[in-house]
């Protein structure tokens, strides 16, 4: 029996959690005289939210909570972000009990979770030149169908922007990565790595957009094992603080997680053994939300 500890006590989550306020106290301190706009004051943030149920013959739920919270200064950024997806299905089991001009149905219902992604991160961004910037991040992420018990990645590097119009912007960036990982069922692994990003965003008119990040993560102790994680996304604005967003997430990795399979012996009985087998090496989520920006 695999014994699971809870998202507050998990000592992942604590460090992620505790690296994270460390960035928010290295950011450069307000000053009392700049102008507090919008509700949040000098912060920017948005929330994209879905919620889907569906019942009668079958019933399902799924929600999606993403956020961002974001400061700017002359030469610095700071932004968090997280994000949220569960998913429950109930399969309901009928059978008939009785005669057959006379019998009862009995209903049996199983709701099990399908799908759960939790995702924390911080980066802070300090502007080196004009079209340079140096970047520290800390992520922490969980993906028990995908095997991730735990995963926490801190970042450093240098971002690059190609292109920066009102329109188009362009940017890139590379780093070094160290990752404490824990795969369900598994020991806990560190190692170092290496990281690359790139992304886009295109106006297409006054109201919409086209976005599109991804992200390489590569193991320097097993180059083999890397990862990709790419998001393309369209946003169309309603008014000035809610718009409609769909997006399409795909999710890779080159050497996934292995799932421990129950072996049954030739005649289907239990053997009380266990094999290793490795799970699919791709994920995919399409997501329509909406987004309210504060």
């Amino acid at each position: 029996m695999i014994k699971r500890a809870s998202l507050a006590r998990s000592p992942a989550f604590a460090a992620a959690a505790a690296l994270l306020a460390g960035l928010a106290l290295a950011a450069p301190a307000v000053s009392a005289q700049e102008k507090k706009n919008g509700l949040l004051g000098p912060w920017t943030a948005t929330a994209e939210v879905s919620y889907v149920v569906t019942g009668g013959n079958t019933s399902t739920s799924a929600l999606s909570l993403g956020t961002s919270f974001s400061r700017k200064w002359a030469n610095d950024a700071l932004l968090f972000k997280t994000y949220i997806l569960k998913s429950n299905a109930t399969t309901t089991t009928r059978t008939a009990q009785g005669t057959v001009d006379d019998f009862d149905i009995l209903e049996e219902k199983v709701t099990r979770k399908v799908s759960e992604n939790y995702v924390l991160a911080g980066q802070y961004d300090r502007r080196v030149s004009k079209k340079l910037t140096g970047q520290a991040g800390l992520s922490w992420d969980r993906n028990r169908f995908a095997g991730v018990e735990n995963r926490v990645i801190a970042t450093t590097g240098f971002g690059f922007s190609w292109v920066e119009k009102a329109r188009t912007q362009v940017k890139s960036s590379a780093g070094m990565t160290y990752t404490l990982r824990q795969y369900v069922g598994q020991d806990s692994e560190s190692f170092a790595g290496f990281r690359f990003t790139f992304g886009a965003d295109q106006k297409v008119l006054d109201s919409s957009k086209l976005t599109s990040q991804l992200v390489f993560d590569d193991n320097l102790k097993n180059a083999p094992d890397w990862r990709l994680d790419w998001a393309n996304s369209v946003t169309a604005s309603i008014s000035k603080s809610i718009a409609l967003k769909m997006s399409l997430r795909t999710l890779y990795t080159h050497i996934p997680a292995l799932q421990n399979l129950t072996l049954l012996d030739t005649l289907g009985e239990p053997t009380g053994l266990t094999v290793p087998y490795p799970l699919k090496k791709l994920d995919t989520f399409l997501t329509t939300s909406i987004v309210i920006n504060f």
